[in-house]
């Protein structure tokens, strides 16, 4: 019976002691990661080096044409072939105010800001710093025409949670006609704006 009793407490106290051994394994962990986090770039310090523009480029009735500029030193992820990582919101007066988010963007063209020289969309899927790009949005099946005299505001939202827009007033369709504004009055041809405040 002695020697029983001395096996089953030896048995006992390995096992506490690998228990122990877990838990304070998996406490250190824990805090390793929760020091890795503290330590790592917040999400404030990366929407710092993101700046973009907007530009409206042109305006029809069911649909409209913008360039995003990157002006920042972070790429801006655009698509792959099922996940849209920014989205667009258009508002327009129409016969009263209508606002939209639109998922599903198009985008036209990839090119150096101030360049005609377009990259392949298809492998060249985000603006990278000093690019630009050309998305064209259509309004959703159901929504009103944009009319002649309207007010429309454009807001890309990236990824990243900053966004850039423009508001302009349509004179006419297409892409000689607009007056351009932001959201304090009217800028001459060209204002865009970065990250909500207005640049001419």
């Amino acid at each position: 019976m002695g020697l029983s009793v001395s096996i089953a407490s030896a048995i006992v106290l390995v096992g506490w002691i690998a228990f122990i051994g877990a838990i304070s394994t998996a406490l250190l962990t824990t805090m390793n990661s929760v020091g890795s986090l503290v330590n790592s770039t917040s999400s404030d310090d990366i929407k710092l080096t993101v700046q973009l523009g907007l530009r409206i480029a042109s305006v029809e009735s069911r649909s409209v044409n913008f360039s995003v500029i990157n002006q920042g030193s972070k790429d801006v992820f655009l698509r792959n072939e099922t996940f849209a990582w920014n989205s667009v919101i258009i508002t327009y007066n129409s016969t009263d105010w209508q606002t939209y988010l639109i998922e599903n963007y198009t985008v036209l063209n990839i090119n150096a800001t101030g360049t005609n020289e377009s990259f392949d969309i298809t492998s060249h899927q985000s603006i990278k710093p000093g690019e630009q790009a050309l998305i064209e949005i259509d309004l959703p099946s159901g929504a009103p025409d944009i009319l002649i005299g309207s007010v429309v505001n454009v807001v890309f939202a990236s990824h990243y949670g900053v966004s850039a827009r423009q508001e302009i007033l349509v004179s006419a369709y297409g892409e000689q006609a607009l007056i351009s504004g932001g959201g304090q009055g009217i800028l001459g041809l060209g204002g865009y704006s970065v990250g909500g405040g207005v640049v001419g």
